[in-house]
């Protein structure tokens, strides 16, 4: 009996600590693996090396974001995408920004602020980590999401 319960306990505990995103966010790390060329290109940032070329002048953005919310652009955008998108219930938001790490992205919070979706990512950097710098890079980010009332995304990187 002892043993049932020290069991239940232990599932109680790992269950409890999975934190559950709002509007039942998912994020897709380095997704521009999915995406046609024309689009990336289409929105190239500033501070990525492309072409063998560092693109760093002000004619890039630092970062690009979109909000997908049909199939029509989704199949414009996406040569592949690892899960089935219902638009009828869900929506894509995605951020496209140079970067210059090849740890991943955690998303931590996601919230709504007037008709702004606000997402917030974090990269999984451990403190005292060294060695995962790289030259810059497009790194390209989609959360997938319940389909909400919203207008425009903005990603927060913490």
């Amino acid at each position: 009996m002892k043993n049932v319960i020290f069991v239940m306990l232990i599932i109680f505990i790992l269950t409890s600590c999975v934190k559950e995103m709002p509007y039942n966010a998912k994020i897709y790390d380095d997704a521009g693996e999915w995406m046609y060329e024309e689009f990336l290109v289409g929105n190239l940032t500033r501070g990525v090396f492309y072409d063998e070329e560092y693109l760093d002048d002000d004619s890039y953005p630092t970062h690009v974001t979109h909000l997908i919310n049909n199939k029509e652009e989704f199949d414009s955008i996406f040569t592949e995408f690892p899960a089935e998108i219902d638009f009828d219930k869900s929506i894509l938001a995605i951020y496209i920004f140079t970067c210059n790490y090849v740890r991943p992205y955690e998303l931590k919070n996601v919230f709504i602020d007037n008709q702004t979706i606000k997402i917030e990512i974090e990269i999984d950097m451990p403190q005292d980590f060294t060695g995962s710098a790289v030259p810059s890079w497009q790194r390209c980010i989609v959360v997938e999401m319940d389909k909400l009332d919203v207008t425009t995304v903005e990603f927060i990187e913490k």
